[in-house]
């Protein structure tokens, strides 16, 4: 008996739920169908405009040797004469990369320019108030926090 009321009562609330399920699903299919709707609709100047792209390529294709000559001008050289080739120029040598220190040199009072022309270029950099700049370089055993102030290394923060 008691799974009787059980069943009755779950199927009640099946039955109850009915219509508001309904009209959810309802509004769901709404939003997605004018959304295929209004992408379906701007792809057809995409596919149009590529279409007569490929139908110019293969009218050009088309075209026999003969019109490409007659449309060629009065001075221009017929395509049966042999082309010149270009002297072809030695590759310039490879520069290379500047090698820096390591950046666990960096030590307090330095200038900052000096840790710049040393160190590198930061692998980070903040531009703080009137003078102030943080810096954050990244050494062979960890990195390295540096603090400028007045063109000066305040402080220089090593971690591993």
């Amino acid at each position: 008996m008691r799974n009787f009321w059980l069943f009755s009562g779950c199927l009640l609330g099946l039955l109850a739920c009915q219509g508001p399920a309904a009209a959810q699903t309802m509004v769901e299919y709404g939003a997605a169908a004018s959304a295929s709707a209004t992408a379906a609709s701007a792809s057809k100047g995409v596919s149009s405009s590529v279409g007569g792209m490929l139908d110019n390529l293969g009218k050009v294709l088309d075209q026999s040797p003969d019109q490409v000559r007659k449309a060629e001008p009065q001075g221009a050289t017929s395509r049966s004469a042999k082309p010149k080739r270009a002297a072809i120029k030695p590759a310039a040598p490879a520069v290379p990369q500047p090698t820096y220190e390591d950046a666990m040199g960096i030590e307090k009072g330095m200038s900052c320019e000096d840790v710049t022309r040393r160190f590198g270029p930061p692998a980070m950099s903040f531009a703080g108030e009137q003078d102030a700049r943080t810096m954050s370089y990244a050494g062979k055993t960890g990195r390295v926090q540096v603090e400028c102030q007045g063109g000066k290394v305040a402080s220089a923060e090593k971690s591993n």
